[in-house]
């Protein structure tokens, strides 16, 4: 009687596997992700290190959904960070539960390190000195992933007691904007808060894009 097959294993596999487990379940183990690709754990670490280097495969997914879906570079650098925020938090919204292992580890893949890439040059382009870039790029980045988060929470994140939190309460019962749209609210006002403070900025060069009004 012949042999049952060993799955031919690949990175792209355990890649995908392990975020699929992580979509799911929000973590992974090295056994889990075994039993799902129908081999043992020692076959995995013929292809992998361990968690970190599966990690930043995962990352590499993610960065390359997101640069798939990225607008042409047209307007003014406000309309095209706003663009590139919008667009990234979209992807990440769909890996919610990834997101505490992909802050854990540094950015390593080429599609994420080219996503950031993007929005550098962009801001440099627009006048920001390497400081401000920096600066530029960690906003809108914790913008992104905190909001992503966010989304994958229930809509009424707080459960408050007309007894003891009755300020909240009310504002949760009787507030204009309805709370299935609050995380999606709360990320516009948030974006709109960073690019006029990212403006405000005194910059070197500016005007090099059209309708740029720099401070």
């Amino acid at each position: 009687m012949a042999r049952p097959r060993t799955p031919l294993l690949s990175l792209e596999k355990i890649h995908t596997g392990a975020l699929e487990l992580v979509d799911e379940l929000g973590d992974f183990t090295i056994p889990q992700l075994a039993q799902r690709l129908g081999v043992s754990p020692s076959s995995l670490y013929h292809h992998v290190q361990g968690r970190p280097e599966i990690i930043n495969g995962m990352r590499s997914i993610i960065g390359a959904q997101a640069l798939a879906g990225f607008p042409p570079g047209d307007g003014s650098w406000q309309e095209q960070a706003a663009a590139w925020t919008r667009n990234y938090r979209k992807v990440l919204s769909l890996h919610a539960k990834a997101i505490p292992l992909l802050v854990g580890e540094a950015v390593t893949d080429s599609p994420t390190l080219e996503i950031y890439e993007r929005l550098a040059a962009l801001l440099a382009g627009a006048g920001f000195d390497d400081a401000q870039v920096i600066l530029g790029i960690s906003v809108l980045d914790i913008l992104c992933l905190g909001s992503s988060v966010d989304t994958a929470g229930p809509s009424a994140a707080w459960q408050a007691s007309p007894e003891s939190e009755p300020v909240l309460h009310r504002a949760m019962t009787a507030g204009a904007e309805p709370l299935s749209g609050r995380s999606e609210a709360a990320f516009e006002a948030g974006l709109t808060a960073a690019l006029a403070y990212l403006a405000s900025l005194p910059r070197r060069n500016s005007g090099a894009y059209p309708g740029d009004d720099a401070g």
